[in-house]
Order: C-alpha cells, then sequence, then structure tokens
C-alpha cells in the first residue's frame, strides 16, 4: 500500500475561501510570494526579480503591503506590476490552468502512479477550505482524508475551538494544519506554547487528532529562527505527550548547519510522538535535479538514526510537478534509496501514514 501523506485539492487560488474577502486571501499569499524560494519573473524577458517589491520593509502585517495589483492569474501564476512593468511568479506548474486543483485531477494521478491514498493537507495559502476538504472526503472516502484549518494566531479563543471541533466531529477531517507562520498577525509576539493557547491544545488532546507542523516561517528564514522553534515544539511535545504530531514538508535549508542537522535539531525529531515527512523533490527541485542524489545522504541519516516508523513519504502534489512528476516525487526514494530494507520502505511509503491519517478504517 502507498499512501501520500502530502497532497492538495482547493478551490481556484485567491477566491477568498473561508477568508473575510477574497482580497485579504489575495494580501495573504502576496506576503507569503514575498520570500517564496521559487521567486519572480519579469514578463517581458522573464529575468529574475527580488520577492521583495511585495514586501513593505516596516512591517509584515497584512495591511502593510504595497499595493502592487497583486492577483492571481492563470496557468498556475501570480502577478502584479509596478511602475507599469509586468512580474509573475510560476507557484504553481503551468497546466493547472485554472490555478486550482480539483480532487478529480489527482484521483487521476493517484491511479496512473499507483497510489493507493492521499492525505490532502490544508494551510491558509488555499484558502480555509475545511467545507471543501470535507466534501472531497465524503465523496471519496477509501482514497482520502483531510486536514483542518484555523487560525493560528487566534487559537486560544472560543470560536477557533469550537471551529476546529466541528471540522472534526461533523465534518470528519482527520487531522490539523498547523502553520507557526500564522503568528506573523501579531508581528510573531505571539507563540503557539503561550499559556492562552493552553485551552485549544487541550481541545487538540481531546479529539486526537495528529498536528502537522510547518515551522519554516515564509516570513523570517534563518536558522536561528528555525531552531528557536524547533526547541519550541520539543518543550510542546513533551509536555503534550498523548497528541501525535509530524513535521511537514520535512527539512528545509534553514534547518541546516552548514550543511549538516545540529544534534539538537536531532534531539527534537527523535521525540517518540514526532513523525518526520520526506519531501525533499518540493523543497529543493529548482536546484536539485532528479533523481536527488543529494537527498540520499540524509535519508540515509534519517532512517539509521530514527528509525523507519518515524519517517512518511509525501508528494506536496501539484506544487512538485513545477519541479518533477508525481512519478519521480515517489520513485527518488522508492527506486533509489535501495539501502532501505524492503519492510522499511513500506512502511514509510503507506504504513506509517496510513495509521496516522486513516486509522477510523481499522487498517
Amino acid at each position: 500500500m502507498i499512501v501520500d501523506g502530502h497532497a492538495h485539492a482547493f478551490p481556484r487560488l485567491g477566491a477568498g475561501a473561508g477568508f473575510a474577502s477574497a482580497d485579504e486571501h489575495r494580501r495573504y499569499l502576496q506576503r507569503h510570494m514575498s520570500t517564496h524560494p521559487q521567486g519572480g519573473r519579469r514578463v517581458r524577458d522573464n529575468a529574475p526579480v527580488p520577492g521583495s517589491m511585495l514586501r513593505n520593509p516596516a512591517g509584515d502585517a497584512l495591511e502593510d503591503l504595497p499595493d502592487v495589483g497583486f492577483r492571481v492569474g492563470d496557468f498556475g501564476r501570480l502577478e502584479w506590476e509596478v511602475d507599469g512593468e509586468a512580474y509573475y511568479i510560476q507557484f504553481l506548474p503551468p497546466h493547472l490552468e485554472a490555478t486550482e486543483a480539483r480532487p478529480e485531477r489527482m484521483l487521476a494521478q493517484m491511479q496512473y502512479v499507483g497510489v493507493d491514498k492521499a492525505l490532502l493537507q490544508s494551510g491558509k495559502l488555499y484558502g480555509i477550505t475545511n467545507e471543501f476538504l470535507a466534501d472531497v472526503v465524503r465523496r471519496w472516502p477509501a482514497r482520502f482524508r483531510g486536514c483542518a484549518t484555523i487560525d493560528e494566531n487566534q487559537a486560544g479563543q472560543l470560536e477557533q475551538i469550537a471551529r476546529l471541533e466541528r471540522a472534526v466531529r461533523e465534518l470528519g477531517l482527520t487531522a490539523l494544519y498547523f502553520s507557526n507562520d500564522g503568528f506573523a498577525a501579531s508581528g510573531f509576539r505571539n507563540h503557539f506554547d503561550d499559556r492562552a493557547y493552553e485551552p485549544f491544545w487541550d481541545a487538540v488532546e481531546a479529539l486526537g487528532v495528529p498536528v502537522l507542523w510547518d515551522i519554516r516561517f515564509a516570513i523570517r528564514r534563518t536558522h536561528a529562527d528555525y531552531m528557536a522553534e524547533a526547541r519550541r515544539l520539543r518543550g510542546h511535545l513533551r509536555r503534550r505527550r498523548r497528541i501525535q504530531n509530524v513535521l511537514t514538508h520535512g527539512l528545509p535549508a534553514n534547518a541546516f548547519d552548514g550543511g549538516q542537522l545540529p544534534e539538537e535539531l536531532w534531539e527534537v525529531l527523535a521525540e517518540p510522538n514526532l513523525t518526520v515527512e520526506l519531501l525533499f523533490p518540493l523543497l529543493y527541485g529548482a536546484s536539485w535535479d532528479y533523481p536527488y542524489p543529494e537527498a540520499r545522504a540524509i535519508v540515509r541519516q534519517l532512517h539509521a538514526r530514527l528509525g523507519p516508523t518515524k519517517l512518511l513519504w509525501g508528494s506536496d502534489m501539484p506544487n512538485v510537478e513545477r519541479s518533477c512528476t508525481y512519478r519521480q516525487s515517489l520513485d527518488y526514494l522508492r527506486r533509489y534509496c535501495d539501502f532501505i530494507p524492503a519492510a522499511d520502505m513500506e512502511l514509510i511509503l503507506g504504513g506509517n501514514a496510513n495509521r496516522l491519517y486513516f486509522a477510523s478504517e481499522g487498517t
């Protein structure tokens, strides 16, 4: 059995799903794209341009963003203008004509490649899509599970706790996507382990859903920032032993120090209630080529030090298709990491994700 632990289905990007308005959604996208490693291009000659033109250095709040006519175009592009010059970032692959990801497309890809099931992750880039994902899961319960989205900065408020409880108990979503970049709304003065958020984590624990953590930060990308959040996460993992957790997106560039994972980070990864996603084609596809030999040494280390039960494969479809095919996002592991025994590979490619996300099936 092969289970993709990180896939997506979403309505047209920037349409405002779940936000107060489509404008708020577009502003959220603009801020995120201002530091996205994919980088922007000038339409006239395709020359690379800095994403900083999408930001105001004076502040990270949505209302601080400069007005550059930022919008969602077709064919996976996000577009804007500065001084009469047109620019774009190819955030999604160009074959997504309407800049949306239909679940039917994901099913066709899964069947073609031989993937049995997938967890549909969320994140506010795609909108607050609890209702959308719940409908997908209802239509294809044997193939999909879905993540809930909440407002991380407001998570301690009763409204957000109620949103999570409804997403799990009524809508049938079986995981929570939690991005620490959500605290940009407070200028990063708030943190998920503040006392004000304890009622929220009580609710998560009572619901029994795993939490998928994105601690990379869209705005702050230094190694020091990453390690500060990793330490914070380790304390949380130890206080909340009953909650299962996944380090979504795996290990970004700012997790490394001089090309190595620091020993302090290994200690975080070794916590018994944390599983690590393997997502190298998405994170490094802009600079590495298939079959990603650079990833093998890291995967070997992860397997040797953490063991097969703490690793799971994810693709980040359809995003990964801007760098490689869906099959290649799987084959760099199953065909080229031949140092992993077959039984261990079965856990990494499906068994672990099946246990975490599809446990209600009793399989």
